[in-house]
Parts: structure tokens; sequence; C-alpha cells
């Protein structure tokens, strides 16, 4: 039986700078400036907990769809970890993939990921050039005591300032402002991540990121209102889906083992999205090869070439617990009643009861718009000479900024026409 003294929460990125209830929209803390030298082992992280964590989530969704954003969730964890100790903090560390010396590397490589990213693209309209914009919070219960430590970490490497909200007396006008912050940071895409309940009046904190994109293409496809097209599913059954037509310019192409794939350029060229399309088996087989060397060779080695690219259009939602699949990927012990979160606060016996995840994305002839949610809760107790590309069968994707090889979202398309899971 899971303990309700206390509560912590950690809910991953989304829009615009971090403004809590009741306070003007404003700049968080300040942050550490961003060390360049440091982002790339925090980007091979990324990279590992990615495939690790996409692996394990489409593996429990059948054959369904699946879309997520590691990124989000790494953010969460890492501030979580910030309070962590002895066992618990070496488990996430392995988990998170965080680079040596542990636990400094991670904070600092987060920080300068975060920070270069967002100084790209948190002033893009979507259209000329992407938009991507995060925002961190810490909502801490009225007379809690934090370590100092913990403090200026999660102020100095993630902007996040603590905010007293009374969770005790106010719990579900509490819950509905954190939601009303993370639906105004994610362009209204995750209107209601904490769900009635959630929230109770023994909660000890919450961590909240929020992570939003929008994104035009470069080269904007053509889907007439008519154009639909047979999309072949891993099951055998064919379904009729509106098909996005090119031509296009040059953009990156590689081949691989069983599997070919395209890097779709967004506006500006810094992101793209890589959509892998089976070429022997179907799309499990693929995915069982997704891991860490998997994934960077193939954000690392796009070349460019003419392609003539189909793509379906779609859309879709996916809520998710993922306490399970962290506990299985290597760290039980924050889910326990062992866990050390002392770094935290004194406050006894915290434990992370569980990670809710959630994502949005939705893909058309002008571009991508993607928003991503994370909680994670404590408690104590056309070109004729380049190849076709017709994306007619179940496919995986990664949108992801080329430069510094940071996956920020992934996902399946099993069935183009499934808006969530039924």
């Amino acid at each position: 039986m899971v303990s309700r003294r206390s509560v912590l929460r950690a809910l991953p990125l989304a829009t615009a700078a971090l403004v809590a209830p009741k306070l003007p929209a404003q700049q968080g803390p300040a942050r550490v400036p961003p060390d360049p030298a440091a982002a790339a082992g925090a980007a091979i992280a990324v990279q590992g907990f990615t495939a690790d964590l996409y692996r394990s989530l489409s593996s429990t969704a059948g054959d369904g769809n699946v879309v997520c954003s590691p990124y989000s969730v790494a953010l969460a964890l890492a501030m979580t970890r910030a309070g962590a100790g002895s066992t618990t903090a070496d488990e996430m560390d392995a988990v998170l993939h965080a680079p040596q010396p542990r636990p400094g590397a991670l904070d600092s490589g987060l920080n300068a990921v975060d920070q270069l990213l967002t100084g790209r693209y948190q002033d893009g309209d979507g259209t000329k050039q992407p938009k991507l914009a995060t925002a961190n919070a810490l909502w801490t219960r009225l007379g809690l005591d934090l370590e100092p430590a913990f403090r200026d970490t999660l102020a100095g490497y993630y902007g996040a300032a603590p905010h007293p909200v009374d969770f005790r007396g106010a719990t579900d006008l509490t819950r509905q402002a954190i939601n009303t912050w993370v639906s105004d940071r994610t362009n209204a895409k995750i209107p209601e991540l904490l769900q009635s309940g959630s929230v109770s009046p023994d909660t000890t904190l919450i961590l909240t990121n929020t992570t939003y994109l929008r994104a035009a293409w470069t080269y904007p496809f053509s889907v007439p209102a008519t154009a639909a097209a047979p999309f072949t599913r891993d099951d055998g059954r064919v379904v009729e889906v509106p098909m996005m037509r090119g031509p296009f310019d040059t953009m990156g192409y590689l081949e691989g083992d069983g599997w070919r794939a395209v890097d779709v350029p967004y506006a500006g060229g810094g992101l793209a999205m890589a959509v892998v399309l089976p070429t022997r088996d179907d799309l499990a087989a693929v995915e069982a090869h997704l891991n860490e060397e998997w994934l960077g060779a193939l954000l690392r080695g796009f070349r460019f070439q003419m392609v003539q690219l189909r793509l379906p259009k779609w859309t879709f939602r996916l809520p998710a617990q993922l306490g399970g699949v962290l506990s299985e990927l290597g760290m039980p012990t924050a889910f326990s009643s062992r866990a050390d979160f002392t770094g935290i606060s004194t406050e006894p016996s915290l434990r992370i009861d569980d990670v809710a995840h959630e994502t949005f994305i939705a893909v058309d002839e002008k571009g991508t718009e993607a928003a991503a949610a994370s909680a994670v809760i404590v408690r104590p107790p056309s070109i004729p000479q380049g190849p076709n590309f017709f994306v007619d069968r179940p496919f995986l994707y990664v949108i992801h900024d080329r430069s510094s090889g940071v996956p920020l979202f992934i996902g399946r398309v099993h069935d183009p026409l499934v808006t969530a899971p039924a």
C-alpha cells in the first residue's frame, strides 16, 4: 500500500517562460550560464534514455500507435534526482544514462541543452522558424522547508523556483491551477494532466516541466481533400488514409539493415523528423534493434539526397503511467519504502508513487504541433532521379535537433486514422 503522507511530482516540458498561478508572467530565477562542453554528454544521455523508454513503452502498447517525449520525462526525473541519495540516486543515474562525473554533469549538461535549444527556438513563430519552449516550476506545500542545495540546483540548472500552494486546504483548486499552468504552456494540448483525485491534502511537492513544439515544414506538402491512399497495417488490414505528397528538394536519406529512413526538415533547417520505414519485416523487427547506438547512428548518418516523399497525416494523443516501466528499466528503489530523497527536504519517507506522462502530436501538410507533460509523484510512507519514399505501412518517427542530436519526441504510427488509444 502506498503511503499518502507526502507527494512530489514532476511534469516535463511545454511553452513560454516560467509563470506560477497568481504571479505575473516573467522570467524564472537566474540560471547558470550554459556550458557548451557539457551539452554533448547530455545529448548522448537523452539518446540512451529515449531508446530505453520508447522500447519499453512500445512493448506494452501492443501494435497500436505510440508517442512520447523522453526528453520531457528526463528533465522531470533529473529534477527529482537532484534530491536523491544512495542507491536511489545510483539507479536513477543509470536509467538516465547520466554522464560522469555524477550528478553534476547531468544537471550542467541538461541546463546547457535546454538553454541552447530554447535560445534557438523559443522566439520562433512556428512558421519561418520553429517554436520550441520549455518551462519548469516547483509547487511546495505551505511551510515546507527545502534543502538549500536542492533549491539552488533547481533554480540554477532548471529555472524552477518554489511556489508555496495550499495543497491541504484547497486541494482541487490547486490541482486545477497546476493543470491551467500546464495547459497554458502546451497551447491547450495537455488540458488536464492531473486527473481528479491525483492531488491529495497530504501532497508535499510537485515539480512541473512542459515542452511545446510548433514547426512548419521547410517544403510544405500538398494533400487534396480527396487524396486518400492505402496504408497497410502490420496485421494486414488496409485502411484508406489522407496521404500528403511532395515533391521536395534535397533531404536526409539513409538505408540500414531491413529499413530505410528520410529526415524531413522543418523551416530553418535546425529541427527535423526522421521517418524510419521497414523494408523487409514489420516495424517490430526494427524496434527490436532500437538502442542508444542505433538511434545515435540514425540521427548522425543522414546524407542529403533528392527524395520523392509521401507521408500520411495523423493526430494522436497518448497518456501513460510510467512507474512500472521506469522500475523495470532499473530504478525500483525510488518507488519503494527504501527510497532516499532526503536531499529534497527533511520531510520523512518520500518515495515516487508513479510517473504520469501525456503527449500530443498533430502532423499535417503545413507542419507539426507537439506537446508533452509528465508528473513524477512521490509519497512518503517528387524527384525522378532520387528514391521514392512512400510511407504506406507502419513507421517509426523521431523529432530531433540536428546539430546536437537531441531527440525531442519519438513514436510510431500503426494506423494514421487512430487518434487515441481505444
